[in-house]
């Protein structure tokens, strides 16, 4: 009795949980999902007494991406993390809605400082006194997942305390189950948005947000990253003090700068900005170039300039990973690219994997060289202040939308890298030019993966498939043939454009039920009333179930009326 008991509760706290958030899309104005998702049923009540065009018209006051961008933030720390996930996803997000959602913001009050150290002294299992010397209350920052507080240890070290919110993994649970109910009726009730692939973006998203709680995996990116760079002049990463690192509490060197947006300042204290975006076009590149490991979200608030000039990240729950025949693509791409092959170009979205099946692989080539040499040939020569990789990472997603192609993720954050970091140096300095930059690290990783070691390393993981696929092949065959032999052969069907009807059919018969129920009840009323007269309570019942007829009639009447189909 116990799992079904706590299987109840879950549904029923579900429900409750996705009635707030219907609540929050019809408080904004998104009448528009509500309809075509089918939610009316969860909407306030006083929705169903607004007709839908007045509805519409009070929601054009504002555009709809950005109604959809402040709802995210009334939903809190899962809607946000989801909203961000899909402003990464230029490809199949549009672009008016990718720029209302990239300014989410991750913002939102602190909870008690009393509340942090508790978390701390359970998760550490040591009262924080003896832990720290100094322990400030007044968070630094406070996000949707953790907030931070700054500390000093007993040695004298200066550290941040990032301690995840109470209760956040059980509300990120929660809206999961609710974020997949609502891909379940993306693919059911918009067939014209089958593109998204919801599910697999909400499986996408998952993984993401569970990385971003995990303080142990975020620590063990700071530690990559700055092995990476150790003794660098360019880049400093903080300390992770591990012994004092669980999943919910990360503690981390204590980064004093001053960020890098703040033009003004840098000025006043005499610092080359020329230098800085230099320097930070230098760590850019060696992150994804050389590495394929890098910081995914370098926004001004995770990227300072230090006292000896050095830049200094912190924040590091989103990186992104470059595999290794990505990073065998991404050479190719750059000979490619010094030699202007643009044929090279459009074939190795074909190498890659990134077409689909259906698209025609004669017909691609042609109009993909084409394309690819419209959009690259203005990029050479220019300098930054020419050529905003906003705008050609714009179009290169416009390419990959145009024909079908279904990029990796990685792509995605490298392009989103690329945007932000050129917003900052381009403030720092006009005049950077950042393929002049970008050049000898491209040719670090031509000569690094030569033409030998690539078709080595390539040759390697093909057999390595092969081997699989062979090995695979005798199992697969026997089932097949097992299936035949029990005439246990199952062929699967997928009728395309039937949803729409299969839907009116399911609310017609609904109705006609509904209608029967109706006149049920007036005709059973109907032969109780000459009992009805000579007993009084009788006749209240008759009374009662004539009124409830009626008002179901007009509900009724009301639906098919609001719904077109009369």
């Amino acid at each position: 009795m116990t799992p079904t008991f706590f299987q109840v509760h879950r549904t029923y706290r579900n429900l409750r949980r996705f009635r707030d958030v219907v609540n929050v899309f019809a408080k904004h104005g998104l009448g528009q999902i509500i309809e075509r998702l089918q939610l009316h049923r969860f909407a306030p009540i006083r929705w169903w007494y607004t007709p839908l065009h007045k509805r519409l018209e009070r929601e054009g006051e504002v555009t709809l991406p950005e109604r959809l961008r402040i709802a995210l933030e009334d939903l809190g720390p899962t809607f946000i993390k989801f909203g961000q996930l899909l402003a990464t996803r230029p490809d199949i997000v549009p672009r008016q809605y990718v720029k209302a959602l990239d300014s989410l913001l991750d913002q939102v009050p602190p909870f008690p400082a009393e509340t942090a150290r508790q978390i701390i002294e359970a998760e550490l299992q040591t009262p924080l006194p003896q832990l720290v010397a100094k322990f400030e209350d007044k968070p630094l920052a406070a996000a949707s997942i953790a907030q931070v507080h700054r500390a000093m240890l007993w040695t004298g070290e200066n550290v941040v305390f990032k301690v995840r919110r109470p209760g956040v993994r059980e509300i990120v649970t929660q809206d999961l189950d609710i974020l997949r109910r609502l891909a379940d009726l993306i693919e059911r009730y918009v067939p014209d948005l089958a593109f998204l692939n919801a599910a697999s973006l909400v499986d996408e998203f998952e993984q993401a947000i569970h990385e971003e709680m995990d303080f142990l995996r975020e620590a063990a990116n700071t530690a990559r990253l700055k092995a990476n760079f150790e003794g660098s002049r360019e880049l400093y990463v903080p300390k992770v003090y591990l012994h004092l690192t669980t999943e919910q509490v990360l503690v981390m060197e204590y980064v004093e700068g001053t960020r890098i947006d703040d033009v003004d300042s840098l000025r006043s204290l005499g610092v080359d900005l020329d230098a800085v975006a230099l320097k930070g076009s230098n760590v850019l590149f060696q992150m994804i170039l050389v590495d394929g490991f890098f910081h995914a979200d370098p926004h001004p608030g995770n990227l300072f300039v230090l006292s000896d000039g050095r830049l200094g990240f912190v924040d590091f729950g989103v990186v992104g990973r470059i595999r290794e025949e990505l990073l065998d693509a991404m050479g190719d791409t750059f000979l490619a690219l010094l030699r202007r092959d643009y044929d090279a170009l459009a074939r190795q979205g074909i190498s890659l994997g990134f077409l689909s099946d259906e698209v025609d692989r004669e017909r691609y080539l042609p109009l993909m060289r084409a394309d690819l040499e419209e959009i690259t040939e203005p990029l050479v020569g220019r300098r930054l202040r020419q050529m905003p990789p906003s705008i050609y990472v714009e179009r290169v997603m416009a390419l990959a939308r145009k024909h079908h192609l279904r990029l990796p993720r990685e792509l995605f954050l490298v392009g989103k890298c690329l945007v932000m970091f050129e917003a900052l140096f381009r403030r720092l300095s006009p005049d950077l030019d950042f393929f002049a930059v970008a050049r000898p690290y491209a040719r670090r990783l031509i000569t690094r993966r030569s033409i030998l070691g690539t078709f080595a390393r390539r040759a390697s993981r093909e057999a390595l498939e092969l081997m699989d696929v062979a090995r695979a092949l005798p199992r697969e065959v026997h089932s097949a043939l097992r299936k035949v032999t029990k005439n246990d052969l199952h062929v699967k069907l997928h009728l395309l454009d039937v949803t729409p009807y299969v839907r009116r059919l399911d609310r017609a018969g609904n109705r006609l039920v509904f209608a029967l129920i109706i006149s049920a009840i007036i005709v059973g009323s109907s032969i109780i009333i000459p009992a009805a007269r000579e007993a009084a309570g009788l006749q209240w019942l008759v009374v009662g179930s004539f009124v409830i007829a009626v008002l179901l009639g007009l509900w009724l009447v009301v639906g098919i009326i609001r719904s077109g189909m009369l």
